[in-house]
């Protein structure tokens, strides 16, 4: 393939920009007005359940799980108080609850010491009352009685209070979500929660309250990363602006950029909010990124060679034609292998990277657009100037029939950085095979690192400790009764009534048992914390038969079970059992996060499971859960999403240079960052999350750009120069400054990433800096010295001879 026909094509194109430079414009604005008009409509959300398909069975049983038990978010407020059944703090538990019922939406009950059903028995007889039902006794001694009661009662301590008296849970349990936007729902809650919580009457020497449960922590999280991704990404653009100014020094250089880069980005996802697509706040800093690094780098590259034309010619028109015509082809080409990468997270089986590639390659796509439509016209704009005059002895040389200089290799770039990458280029391929071996053992040892990768979903380790909410919550997991994890174990039968059955409702109470034991499961006192319907049969056979400790057991018979059930707290026991009594839950708190642990915890209590209830339906549901399945997920995903970017980049590569060997030197300098990345990230023991997994790809995107822009050019100088030798060194000369001002630029960008309290917002903008800078490396050196050494390219038309040092001298 002749890049010289190509270029070609591309200069008339920039012709017809110019002669319908108004059109274009005009068509821009109105693209533009349109999608903009949609970001008001974007939702943008982070709920877990949006990383699966309805069809997957962990969604499925999710989903049956609320549809028998109703909503498994709630609030909790960890109350911790030197005795918790002081009368100060029990009067606060009771007015608390009052007023989180009145002002939260979804509000269903609360569940504490003041506001619960347990049973009472005497010579009269058994009924189910709330221990405070008449208020907060003044009587030391009625007060002491009741809680004399209450911690006897064993299904309550170590679960809703600790069993030395200085901490106890208060829970707002809440109705189901009435909208379809579940997670918008549940950020009103925690919203109005945190109204209710920041009240200076809540505040007081006698107590701590620690809020925590999944309404509430998230709608924190939200809150963080909302306010983190908006500062970074703004400071970030602030970066790349002030960048501009510096590289570009032209105002119209700098408002360009500028503009295709918001157009790009806003129009996009303004269409997505036009249609209804739901962004993911976790990932939606990596496509607005992207793009803005990607227009940034095509913007320049553009600019650039209209800077150098327009210095030859004077004349801003010529200019133009000549620049689209020279980058016109290596920009859309990098565009398509960028589009094309980002595409392979379709594969990933991970529905928020689907929306993740789908929206980076529309906002790459976008922005590609803006650069080459809005940059040419715009720039066509203005005076002329007076055309710089030639080299002095160049018009006396071409008259004496000799070969110019200027003629052969040097066509762009005269200034001092050029001449410096050009001289940076001759000791480059004086070095040769001793530094490529050199590089090679180098990219080698950071191999061994790629294998020590881990993934890691703990929250903890996402989010960092700096945040004020993360510690908080890195408190309660250290307390006696608080914990951050948990999961459900569920067994469904279809059959009515199963769980009346006592052998069945014995064989539940086993499982709690087994479970209770597993390496992870968190211990309060000397019981697992685990809750399962069984506590409240047990509690109400040991009232029936005169509180007799000995009878904390499950009945033998259906009758006796059945019997016990009917005067239960119907509340306490369908929090675990459904009213069918056909499927049961265990809840199943945990002590910490490791993941290879929970995940072998949980595969034996579903073994558990099914060898107490062959007959049923067993499976396991949850946070931890789906944090589990994430993990092997995101493992999954990074390996097709890679691997797919890998084969798509190879295959472009080798059609448009034309030929396998080409494609994959071409490749060889792309993966280089890779490896390294992936190296250090192992060595360090930095593990894969939702962000750092999206750092690879990213890197790749953006690598394989400045490595097209670099054969390409390397290409057409040898079409015209005939020399290996030249076309290296004048491709450094046209080239070098440019890819560098983009990396700076970009790394620049990250930089501010890395300065966020966010762990995985940190973690991204370091690693994202250590890829781009590696891959710039690649570049600069394995790049040119591939191309020269194996000269995949065709074969050579001229020796390296006097030309070459005249080219060099130049």
């Amino acid at each position: 393939m002749r890049i010289k026909k190509i270029n070609d094509f591309f200069s008339r194109f920039g012709t017809w920009q110019i002669r319908n430079r108004l059109p274009i414009l005009f068509v821009i604005l109105v693209v533009t007005i349109a999608g903009f008009l949609g970001l008001s409509r974007l939702v943008v959300t982070s709920d877990i359940d949006e990383w699966f398909e309805d069809s997957e069975e962990i969604k499925r049983n999710s989903d049956l799980y609320e549809e028998k038990f109703g909503n498994e978010d709630m609030v909790m407020i960890l109350v911790e108080a030197d005795d918790v059944f002081d009368p100060e703090v029990l009067a606060m538990i009771r007015d608390l609850g009052t007023e989180l019922l009145e002002k939260v939406p979804y509000a269903r009950d609360i569940y504490s010491l003041t506001d619960m059903s347990i049973a009472f028995g005497d010579e009269e007889g058994i009924e189910i009352v709330n221990p405070f039902e008449d208020g907060i006794p003044d009587d030391p001694a009625e007060l002491a009685a009741k809680k004399e009661y209450i911690m006897s009662r064993e299904s309550l301590v170590n679960m809703l209070v600790s069993d030395d008296c200085g901490e106890t849970w208060l829970i707002l349990r809440l109705n189901n979500y009435e909208t379809a936007n579940e997670y918008a729902e549940m950020l009103l809650v925690g919203k109005a929660a945190k109204e209710v919580l920041s009240g200076e009457k809540w505040q007081s020497p006698a107590y701590t309250l620690k809020p925590t449960g999944m309404a509430y922590t998230e709608t924190e999280e939200a809150e963080v990363v909302e306010k983190e991704a908006s500062i970074r990404v703004i400071t970030g653009f602030i970066v790349v602006f002030i960048c501009l100014v510096v590289f570009t020094r032209s105002l119209r250089g700098v408002i360009v950029p500028v503009l295709a880069t918001l157009g790009g980005i806003g129009t996009v996802l303004g269409f997505e909010g036009h249609l209804g697509i739901h962004a993911d706040s976790n990932l939606i800093t990596l496509p607005v990124l992207l793009s803005m690094a990607l227009a940034i780098g095509y913007a320049i590259h553009l600019i650039n060679m209209f800077k150098i034309r327009f210095r030859e010619s004077g004349s801003r028109e010529k200019a133009v034609v000549e620049a689209v015509g020279e980058t016109g082809w290596p920009i859309l080409f990098t565009a398509v292998t960028t589009i094309a990468s980002l595409l392979s997270f379709l594969a990933a089986g991970i529905v928020s990277l689907r929306w993740l590639g789908a929206t980076s390659a529309l906002t790459v796509l976008a922005v590609y657009l803006y650069v080459v439509f809005l940059i040419p016209p715009l720039f066509s704009f203005g005076k002329d100037r007076t055309k710089q005059p030639a080299e002095p002895g160049q018009a006396e040389k071409k008259a004496a029939g000799k070969p110019a200089a200027a003629e052969t290799p040097k066509r762009a770039g005269t200034g001092g950085t050029d001449a410096w990458f050009r001289r940076f280029g001759e000791k480059l391929l004086k070095t040769g095979t001793p530094l490529l071996v050199i590089s090679f053992i180098v990219i080698a040892a950071f191999i061994p690192g790629l294998f020590r990768m881990s993934v890691n979903m703990e929250y903890f380790s996402i989010m960092g400790k700096k945040i004020p909410y993360i510690q908080r919550l890195d408190q309660i997991r250290q307390t006696k009764l608080g914990s951050l994890y948990s999961y459900t174990v569920m067994i469904r039968y279809d059959e009515l009534d199963a769980f009346l059955e006592g052998g069945r409702m014995k064989n539940l109470d086993a499982l709690a048992e087994k479970l209770s034991g597993l390496s992870m499961t968190k211990v309060s006192g000397t019981k697992g914390r685990v809750s399962s319907v069984t506590k409240v049969v047990k509690e109400m056979n040991r009232v029936f038969n005169g509180d007799d400790p000995a009878w904390y057991r499950i009945p033998d018979t259906r009758e006796e079970l059945a019997e016990l059930i009917l005067f239960c707290d119907s509340d306490s026991v369908h929090e675990n059992l459904d009213e069918d009594f056909s499927t049961a839950v265990l809840q199943v708190e945990i002590m910490n996060w490791d993941g290879n642990k929970i995940t072998d915890d949980m595969a034996k209590a579903k073994v558990f499971a099914g060898e107490l209830f062959p007959d049923a339906d067993c499976s396991i549901i949850g946070m931890v859960a789906n944090f589990a399945a994430m993990n092997g997920k995101i493992v999954y995903g990074e390996l097709k999403s890679f691997s797919g970017s890998f084969v798509i980049i190879l295959i472009l590569l080798s059609l448009v240079f034309a030929g396998l060997s080409t494609g994959l030197i071409g490749m060889i300098p792309n993966i280089a960052p890779v490896v390294i990345l992936g190296g250090i990230m192992g060595y360090t023991g930095t593990p894969l999350d939702m962000l750092t997994m999206t750092i690879m790809p990213m890197v790749l995107g953006i690598a394989v750009d400045d490595t097209i822009h670099f054969i390409s050019r390397i290409k057409i100088e040898l079409e015209r120069t005939g020399s290996y030798r030249d076309a290296v060194l004048d491709s450094f000369r046209a080239l070098g400054k440019t890819l560098g001002m983009t990396t700076v630029i970009l790394c620049a960008m990250f930089v501010v990433y890395v300065m966020s309290p966010v762990a995985m917002l940190s973690r991204m903008g370091l690693y994202s800096i250590i890829g781009l800078g590696s891959a710039l490396l690649a570049d600069y050196i394995l790049t040119p010295l591939l191309i020269f050494a194996l000269k995949p390219l065709g074969k050579e038309t001229r020796e390296n001879g006097e030309n070459g040092a005249a080219s060099g001298s130049a």
